[in-house]
């Protein structure tokens, strides 16, 4: 009855005259961004409709208005979850050719509401946590894992001895239980003891830092370990309370690039450890192909290429009663991009699943995986090519 007196708008949309963080889409204000060199710390207040619940190490998507467009980019959280938070901090670098970081860091001010997607990925850690960790980070690539980090010191504190109980070990000062929701616990009825094989105390965990001391903000404990501005004084201070947390400076522009062999003379054990690691492409192409198993986060996606084997072909948009050309080095979304279709999206990079759509008639290639999909399936728009001609639905 409400939705009949107020079409075409919503409910909701009059609630966000009174409430600017109410809408249709989930939203959320800019509450401060602060420069750490070349790394931006934001920090949010998100609307209601958002879901604050998430994994250590996952994303979440951030949209802000660039010339009348809403521009999409994912971000990592570098907060470490728990009930009630009413706020979240994102891990932001500028890049040239980024609209949305680029956005941020020159124009995006206290205040500003912007738009959000829930938090996803599948780069966090896992349930039991194992007991021996190794962590690889280069760059901005250290934001993700810093969720990580705090959720651990969070969980379990700073003692490195097994002198914890599950109990202690999972409550704060208070009392009060800080477990993220949706990690089960011992009583939980679908996975009972499942704390039992969890470490009772901090976990055995190497960290690998890789940075460019030129790049490093002009803070004395930071810059003399070669890390990054918003995280080195916390690190070091981490690494210094709890002997069970080493970190690993390592510092590119006088030794080089961090590669495999060199990381696994840093860790003779590192076969023995579950390894996460985020930074450039080409070391995380290289680790996993060294070492198999390997968690790895990217924050660029696969391009196509020109010699890709796959045709291109018609992309037509039934729904928007719209069609163009595309060739094999394009993207499904930034063929319709270019054509003046606007479909939904997010991270750019595979990942997200919001740009996915439904292929009605045709084929398509994932370029990050070689995958086709025919149709009847879903791709995700942002990593796929046509090939031959294709009719896509986004629903």
């Amino acid at each position: 009855m409400t939705r009949t007196f107020t079409t075409p708008l919503t409910p909701s949309d009059y609630a966000s005259l009174f409430d600017p963080l109410r809408g249709r889409e989930i939203r959320g204000r800019i509450e401060s961004i602060t420069h750490h060199g070349d790394l931006i710390n934001l920090t949010l207040t998100p609307g209601p409709g958002l879901p604050t619940t998430f994994r250590p190490g996952q994303f979440i998507g951030l949209g802000v208005l660039i010339d009348g467009r809403w521009q999409w980019r994912c971000f990592s959280i570098t907060d470490a979850p728990r009930p009630h938070l009413t706020s979240l901090s994102l891990g932001i670098k500028p890049v040239p050719d980024g609209a949305v970081s680029t956005h941020v860091a020159t124009n995006a001010k206290p205040g500003d509401i912007i738009r959000l997607t829930s938090p996803g990925g599948d780069f966090y850690l896992p349930q039991p946590v194992p007991d021996k960790l190794l962590f690889v980070t280069a760059g901005s690539g250290i934001t993700p894992v810093m969720s990580m980090v705090r959720w651990l010191r969070q969980e379990y504190g700073t003692r490195s001895s097994n002198t914890l109980t599950s109990d202690k070990a999972s409550t704060n000062s208070t009392g009060t239980d800080i477990r993220p929701s949706n990690v089960p616990t011992a009583s939980s009825n679908n996975c009972p003891g499942v704390l039992a094989t969890t470490p009772s105390a901090f976990p055995d965990v190497i960290h690998i830092h890789s940075q460019r001391s030129t790049e490093v903000p002009a803070s004395d404990n930071a810059e003399r370990h070669h890390m990054p501005g918003p995280y080195g004084i916390e690190l070091r201070e981490l690494a210094d309370e709890t002997p069970n947390y080493q970190i690993i400076s390592w510092n590119s522009a006088d030794r080089g690039r961090l590669t495999p062999q060199t990381i696994a003379e840093l860790v003779p054990d590192i076969n023995e450890r579950e390894r996460f690691a985020c930074g450039p492409a080409p070391l995380l192409e290289s680790l996993t192909k060294k070492f198999p198993g390997t968690h790895v986060e990217h924050f660029h996606a696969a391009k196509a290429t020109s010699d890709s084997t796959t045709t291109g072909g018609t992309i037509h948009f039934p729904a928007e009663h719209k069609e163009t050309a595309c060739d094999g080095a394009t993207t499904i979304l930034e063929a319709a991009e270019a054509c003046g279709v606007q479909l939904t999206h997010g991270c750019r990079m595979g990942i997200c699943h919001t740009c996915t759509a439904t292929i009605k008639e045709g084929q398509a290639v994932d370029i990050r995986t070689g995958t086709t999909h025919r149709e009847g399936e879903r791709v995700r728009t942002c990593s796929a090519i046509p090939d031959g001609d294709i009719a896509i639905e986004q629903t």
